[in-house]
Parts: C-alpha cells; structure tokens; sequence
C-alpha cells in the first residue's frame, strides 16, 4: 500500500471511528431539533404516511432522508429498545458523512490531478470541518442533504469534462433530485449546476437545440424524482414550498422572529463572538450574542454551536476554540487563493471551468443563505450547516490553494501537514463525546419547552423515556 492510500485510509478510520463513537455516546434525540427529526420518522414508520406539512415543527422538510430512515428501522427486531434503534438509525448519517468525504476526495482528484498532498487536504477539511462532525452521528437530513449536494458537484464537474457521455448528465440529473427531496437549501447546487451546464454548452456550441438537450436532460430527471412532493404541497397549500416561519411563528417570536433581519447586520464585523465568551453565545442566550451575521456563521462553522459539546464551556474548549479559529482563518485564506488560482488558468480549460463551476455553487449557497437569514431573523438561523451545499467546492478550493502554497518548497510543505495534524486532532479531541467538555447536548427538552405535538411526545417517550409501547403497532 502506498504512502497516499495509507493516509486516506488512517484519515477515513479516524474519521469514522470518531463518528460511530459519537452516534454511540450521544444522548438520546441531542442535537439540532433531533426530537423533531425522530417524530417525522416516526410518522412515516406507525402510521404509515407522509406527514403534512404544517403538522409539525420540522415536518416542511422533504420526505427522502426520513423515508430511509424509517424503512431502516423497519428491517430492525421488533424487541430492540430505544438505544440500539437510535445507534442504528444514527449510522445512516455516519455513512453519509464518509460518502461525503469521498465525493470531496473524487471531486479534488479530478480538478487537482497528481496533487496527492492538496487532495488529501481538502479530503480532511471535508471530514473535520467542526459544523459537519456533529449533524454527522446524529438524527436529522442535513448530512444526508450535504452529501447528495457534494456527489451533485461531482456529477456535474464529470459533466463538463471534454467527451463526457450522456451517462454523466443522467447521474447528475438523479442525485440532484434526490438531493432536492432530501433538504430545501440544495437547491442552490440544483440552479448551479443547470447554469454552469448551460453556460458551458451555449459556449461550446453556441446558440442551438443541441446546446439545450443537456440541462433539459438533468432538469426533467430531477423533475420527475423531486418534483412530485413540491406538487403535492401546491395542491395542498397552493404553494410548493411550505416552510415552518408561517406555522409555528408564535413560538419563534420568543427567540426574536418577526421583521426581516436588518441590512446592517451583514455589514457588521462585531468581534464579541471571537472573545470566547461561549456562554454568550448558546441560543438560550441569544439576545446577549453579538448580531452580526458573518462572525456568528463565522464561528458556527469552525466551532460548531449547535449540535454538540460546547453548551458548557471549559479551559480546554477555550483553546480548542481559537485552534479552530485560527484553522479556519488559514483555511479560508487558502480556498480565495485557490479560487483565484483556478480563474487564472487558460480561458477554457479544464480548471478554470471547474473552479467557475464551484464558484458559482459557492455563490448561489451564499445567495440563498442570505436571503433566509434576512427573512428569518433568529439567532438560531444563523447556523453553518445551512451552508453545506458549498462545502464541496470550499475544500477543493482550499486544496488548490494548498497547491499553490507547495510550490513555496519543503518549508511550505512541512508547515501544512502540521496544520493538518492540528485541525484533525482538535476537531477530534473536541467532539469525542464527553471529552473535552461535559454532556449533555442540547436535550430533547429543551426543544419540547418550546414546541410538542403528539407524534414529537411519542417518540421522545420511547427514546428517552424507554417506554417501549409508545411506538405504537406496526
């Protein structure tokens, strides 16, 4: 086995031992809305229907992740209690976040070819990015959602490619529907990808039939894997897309929803949330958090302030905290100076159309994520993840900086591997459950307080309270 296989294979063990740890260890429906995830499962599951919409709290989301999980648990022994059932279902998340670092190692291999080093970066920020480790052993479709927007980039950086078949834009045509009916915010790479396929084709072809037949390929396959459910809400509601600000606004106005947020604050650099006064900075605490938007999406990307071990803050967090700052300066550093590096290649190339490509996937995530944190004027909302869709491109961005900062000589070279080893081993260090800070994760009631329905009580019975009669009869 050589040098590079061997690192890629350490890399993915840590990285899945870390999880599959973690998917153990972590307290029942923890995590972001975790009682809310489990309760659509649970629909689907006992009663044997998709949950409208407006029944519950995250019932908005699409059904693919849920239905999954649901006839995941449906091939389970009927006599299993709650801890095994939650491990088990937890690991369909474990799997998508190791696909997603496969689709990160795929899609680097294909834009920085002979780069082992700068895709074995991007591979290891993919998989230790502080904002994916926790959603990754927990309840909830983020991480599935990410993945399929990550494969999604794949696809669509193999469609580009000189002599690509027709095969490519069927792929990329199925996993962006499927992504779509999986989580809302993909559909930023849906948009991306059909205008990079049209763009690329109306310039290699010019303005024809022909230049057409691609995207209108990968959109009627998409269509007809997603579109279905957004019909189903426009017959229901007469609108496709349902979101729960509209349902459940009354609960939300006690954490500040009501006017869209302000303009300003997307201009403002307050620092308050780089003091690592982390008590400030939980939602309970929100109306104390600075309201800037970047610093907060800034830190819950690179600490991560939702899904896992930091709702009790400790010196080690502290340090963790700035390790992981100063990680995510240095990397974001390195993907403008890679996206920039990818633009100054020959016009049409094979680079500089993939690092358009991902600069527009990169451009439209942040596009839509500015628009729904306008909207949606929480401190909850303002929350990393929501960026997944660009997380792909980032990395790969970041390794082609990488790229760039090799050709400095050994000096350079040594210096990156040990920023690595420090990112890897702080992101691992912070969230081994129970490590470096105290358990528990947000508990399931801190989100019952706010809002509880019947089949959300049900399922919070069963994995919490161990009553095995609340799953009712299958």
């Amino acid at each position: 086995m050589t040098a590079e296989r061997l690192s890629l294979v350490l890399l993915f063990a840590v990285a899945g031992i870390l999880r599959v740890h973690g998917a153990w260890a972590a307290p029942p429906l923890s995590g972001f809305d975790g009682p809310f995830h489990a309760a659509n499962i649970g629909i689907l599951l006992f009663e044997g229907r998709l949950p409208l919409p407006h029944e519950g709290w995250s019932t908005f989301h699409p059904p693919l992740y849920y239905a999954l999980s649901a006839g995941l648990w449906a091939l389970l022994p009927d006599d299993w209690s709650a801890h095994p059932v939650l491990f088990t279902l937890r690991l369909l998340n474990v799997a998508a976040s190791l696909a997603l670092g496969a689709a990160v190692l795929c899609a680097a291999r294909m834009v920085l070819p002979g780069r082992p080093l700068a895709a074995f970066t991007a591979t290891a920020l993919a998989l230790f990015l502080p904002m994916e480790i926790g959603p990754s052993f927990l309840l909830g479709n983020e991480m599935f959602g990410a993945a399929l927007s990550a494969w999604s980039v794949v696809a669509l950086l193999a469609c580009l490619r000189p002599g690509a078949s027709w095969r490519a834009s069927v792929a990329l045509g199925v996993v962006l529907g499927l992504a779509v009916l999986t989580k809302f915010n993909t559909a930023s790479v849906a948009l991306a990808a059909a205008a990079a396929l049209l763009v690329h084709d109306l310039w290699r072809r010019g303005a024809s039939p022909g230049a057409l037949s691609r995207t209108a390929t990968v959109a009627g396959i998409a269509l007809v894997l997603a579109g279905w459910y957004f019909a189903w809400n426009f017959a229901l509601y007469g609108q496709p897309i349902l979101m729960q600000n509209e349902i459940v606004s009354a609960h939300m106005a006690k954490s500040g929803y009501g006017p869209s947020r302000e303009l300003s604050r997307y201009l403002s650099l307050d620092p308050e949330i780089l003091t690592l006064r982390l008590e400030l900075l939980m939602p309970a605490n929100q109306a104390k958090a600075s309201p800037a938007v970047w610093p907060v999406t800034f830190a819950s990307v690179w600490f991560d302030l939702y899904s896992t071990v930091l709702l009790a803050p400790s010196r080690a967090g502290r340090l963790a905290a700035w390790i992981l700052y100063a990680c995510g300066a240095l990397f974001t550093l390195l993907a403008a100076v890679g996206g920039v590096a990818l633009l100054r290649a020959p016009r049409g190339s094979g680079r500089f159309v993939a690092g358009a490509a991902l600069l527009g996937v990169i451009a439209l995530a942040l596009l839509a994520y500015g628009v729904f944190t306008w909207r949606v004027a929480t401190f909850s909302a303002l929350k990393g993840s929501y960026l997944s869709p660009s997380l792909l491109p980032f990395c790969v961005l970041a390794g082609a900086g990488c790229e760039r900062l090799l050709a400095l000589g050994r000096v350079a070279r040594a210096a990156l591997v040990g920023l690595l080893a420090i990112f890897v081993a702080t992101a691992t260090a912070i969230f081994w459950v129970g490590w470096l800070a105290p358990l528990p994760f947000n508990p399931g009631t801190f989100y019952l307080r706010a809002y509880s329905d019947a089949a959300t009580e049900r399922v919070y019975d069963f994995f919490v309270g161990g009553d095995p009669q609340a799953r009712g009869a299958r």
